[in-house]
């Protein structure tokens, strides 16, 4: 895996997003990369990472437009030149889909990646308030765990941001991917959140049901399954 980069760690919302979202297209690049230097079949991961640029990046990128103002950056003048970075990340997007070659393509695709990682970069030292939040003292205790495990214990996670921080490690999945979670709570609710927020996104079995534990085996679906 060459272009992978560090797990993220967690802050500002807004930063907290961009550098999961960087993790993700890390690893979907990385796929390809390996695909075009092994000599291996494109289409699997050239279709994977496609699909994850056109479902997350693209929608993304809009959202934050329409939810980041001046008034959250240091300097005002500082908009203009986020949202130069966000056409230019659409154009890396059609430069990977216009690609004819196998390495132009992994060139296309590496020039994406290197351009996402700047442009967290700038927001982090841009938004406001984006590095004042410390990181929480037991935060090496779930961290990685979240990302890397696929055993989560949700109550480790914290309380404010346990939502939002599954449903990030739930869009970080590939197709096939399961994690098991668990909880002292009932987890209905925070499911029928995610599948709202993400219909048919993944498949979701209780293997325990209280009165104590819960706990659920989640697997991301295949990418426009029935």
């Amino acid at each position: 895996m060459g272009t992978l980069r560090s797990a993220p760690r967690y802050g500002d919302p807004l930063i907290d997003d961009h550098r999961v979202l960087l993790w993700q297209i890390c690893a979907y690049a990385d796929d390809l990369t390996d695909a075009v230097d092994l000599g291996h079949r494109l289409t699997p991961a050239y279709d994977a990472l496609l699909g994850f640029l056109h479902y997350r990046l693209l929608p993304y990128l809009t959202s934050e437009e329409r939810q980041l103002p001046s008034t959250r950056l240091r300097d005002g003048h500082m908009l203009p030149l986020l949202l130069t970075d966000h056409e230019r990340l659409r154009g890396d997007v059609d430069n990977i889909e216009s690609s004819r070659t196998r390495r132009v393509l992994a060139i296309a695709s590496g020039t994406l990646v290197e351009r996402l990682e700047r442009h967290v970069q700038r927001e982090e030292r841009w938004v406001k308030n984006a590095t004042a939040h410390e990181e929480p003292a037991d935060a090496a205790a779930w961290a990685l765990p979240l990302l890397l495990s696929d055993e989560i214990d949700l109550d480790a996670l914290p309380a404010d941001h346990r939502d939002r921080l599954l449903r990030q490690r739930l869009a970080w999945m590939r197709p096939g991917d399961v994690v098991h979670v668990e909880s002292t709570q009932e987890l209905h609710g925070m499911w029928r959140r995610h599948d709202i927020a993400s219909p048919r996104s993944h498949g979701w079995v209780y293997e325990l049901t209280g009165p104590e534990r819960w706990r659920v085996r989640i697997t991301r679906r295949e990418l426009n399954a029935d």
